[in-house]
Formats: structure tokens, sequence, C-alpha cells
């Protein structure tokens, strides 16, 4: 009898312990060696991932001992596979992420990859020749129009922040202007076709239209005096990953930004191999014309100071709710990886 009491307690004890260890069979515990992290990259890739491609293509990746996985993106979906833990990791513009964060996106950013990218053209015969032009009315006394691939878009929010500063209304019942959505591909058609005034586009597609003198340029956030020095782009981490697999996101962020030096200092060929590898679309001279604009001088500390400057300014113009404690969202989001230098610069 007291023989069958200890084996039933023995083996209770290991019952516990297991589960204690997280022992469960439907539990796996994968270390920092194993763990192969999932890249998201849109499946039309522009120049803000150059540094993806590039960590590629020269071998940053491999070099800093990183497994991972590229999940191509569909348009729009990245914040959901961000939650849903399809993927890890992603690059996005960080005035599209200020928003779904004070709504409970739980990412942290943890660097800031570059300037520039997000363009409002008009056509080459608009009367609008800048941001002020937009406060007055059309020649018919209507608002004037623009097109963006959705609301919360970053060809939308960055020049809001542009209009703002210029004392133009951009939302709300006493709003100058008017958002019309189009899909990403028919918002160049339906400026040709005059059906608004103006449109959001990042590059390249912007750079293309310009060039082929189809559009002009009445805002750019890599040249205009508010926002050129502004970090626009981040990579967003799925906390999760950061918490369980800190070393992981280490090797890639080093990597990124080996990578982001790299465009900086050899944009023409930068553009040539992600232009000849079909990474993205256009020409490598347009491409590295634009390349050319930018700065690619990723940082860490620089990634707070952009998270605090988004959220503080679209809560002034009303994208995010005046109740949402800016410090707080900033303290939560901010995120220092170990292991990490602030810049290679």
């Amino acid at each position: 009898m007291m023989k069958n009491v200890l084996l039933f307690c023995v083996a209770a004890l290991v019952a516990v312990s297991g589960v204690m260890a997280g022992g469960s069979k439907d539990r796996k515990v994968v270390s920092d060696d194993d763990y192969v992290l999932q890249i998201g990259e849109p499946v039309e890739g522009g120049l803000c991932e150059a540094p993806f491609y590039i960590a590629i293509e020269k071998g940053f990746y491999d070099e800093e001992g990183l497994k991972y996985n590229r999940y191509r993106m569909e348009p729009g979906t990245a914040m959901n596979l961000l939650t849903t833990g399809q993927i890890d990791v992603t690059n996005n513009l960080l005035a599209t992420l200020i928003q779904p964060i004070a709504n409970g996106l739980d990412v942290k950013i943890p660097i800031a990859l570059h300037t520039g990218c997000v363009k409002l053209l008009v056509a080459p015969n608009s009367p609008i020749q800048g941001p002020k032009d937009f406060k007055a009315r059309r020649a018919d006394g209507k608002k004037w129009v623009i097109g963006v691939a959705s609301l919360n878009a970053s060809t939308k929010v960055i020049p809001s922040r542009v209009f703002a500063s210029n004392g133009i209304i951009p939302d709300g019942e006493n709003a100058d202007v008017e958002w019309v959505i189009y899909p990403n591909a028919e918002l160049p058609l339906a400026l040709d076709r005059g059906l608004v005034d103006a449109i959001g586009l990042g590059d390249p597609n912007a750079s293309i239209i310009e060039v082929d003198g189809k559009a002009r340029v009445v805002i750019n956030n890599a040249t205009d005096d508010i926002l050129k020095n502004e970090f626009c782009c981040v990579a967003p981490v799925r906390s999760k990953a950061v918490e369980e697999h800190p070393e992981t996101i280490a090797k890639f962020l080093r990597a990124l930004q080996k990578a982001a030096k790299w465009v900086q200092e050899n944009p023409d060929e930068t553009a040539r191999i992600i232009t000849e590898k079909k990474y993205i679309a256009g020409e490598v001279e347009v491409n590295a014309r634009v390349l050319k604009t930018y700065s690619y001088k990723a940082s860490v500390s620089q990634a707070q100071v952009a998270i605090e400057r988004n959220a503080r300014e679209l809560q002034q113009i009303g994208i995010v709710s005046a109740d949402v404690d800016v410090p707080a969202l900033v303290k939560n989001t901010y995120f220092v990886v170990p292991g990490v230098p602030d810049s290679l610069f």
C-alpha cells in the first residue's frame, strides 16, 4: 500500500513539473538558435524596403546567423499579420502605425530606417503650386479633392500634417479639403481623368509619373522643411517576438542597420540590384535619383523622436483621440533591443 502511494506521488510530481515547465505536447519551446524569424515583405515592394532586399542580396542576414522566412504580404494586411503572429517584423510608415497602436496594436518599434518616400501630386497644369493653395476653394467653389489608397494611409496622414502646419484643416466638419479612396494602382488614372485634384502616392510610383510628366509634386516629405529630417519608416516588431527571442531580433536589426548603411553609401548600385532583381518596379536611373533624396542612416534613438512627434501631431489634428496618453504610448512602443548599436553613422 505504501509503495503504491509513493509511486502515485512521484507520478503526480512529474506531471505537475511538466505543466510548470510548459511541457504540454502542443507547446514547443524554441530557442533563439532555432527560431525562424518571419519577415513580412509587400508583394509589390517599394524603395522603402531597399535595406530588406539588400540584406538578402549582400548576405547581411547570413552574416548575423539569422534564420528567417520571407512572408509575402498583400496590401493592407501587415497589421493583421503582426497581430495574428504570422509575421514577426516588417517595414512600415510610422504615420500609419500610431493610431493602431493607440487602439491596442501590440508592437514595439526598436529602429527608424530612413527619411522620405511620400508625395502629394497634382496635374501638370493644376493651379495648385504648394500646400497653402489647398486653403482656397476651386474655381467652382468646391473643396479640392484628394485621392488616397485609404484614410489611414501614410499618403493621407503625412499631407494632413503638412496641411495643419500651413493652417489648413485636413479633417472634420470644417475641413478645407475632401479625401476620396481609390485603389493605389488607379490613383494616377483618377488624376489624369480629372476625377481628383491631387493624389497621395509613395515611391517609386510617385516618381515614375512625375518623371513621365503626368504629375507635379507639391508635397514631398523627403525635401519639405518640416519633414525632411524626420524618419518616416520604421521596423515594427511583434511584442511577443521581442520578449521571447531578443537575440534573434538583435541579429535582424544589426543586419538591417548594415544594409541601410550600404544603401546610403551605394544608391546607384542599390537601385540597379533591387530593380533588376524585380524587387521593385521602375527604371534604375529614376530609382537611384529618388534614393539619393532619402537618408538611410538607420537609428535606434531617432525612432523615439519620430514616435513622439507623430503621436503628438496626429493628436493635434484629430487622427489620434484626444484622450490618448502620448508619453505613455511612446514609453510602451519605443524599445531598445540589447546588443544593437544606436547607429552605424
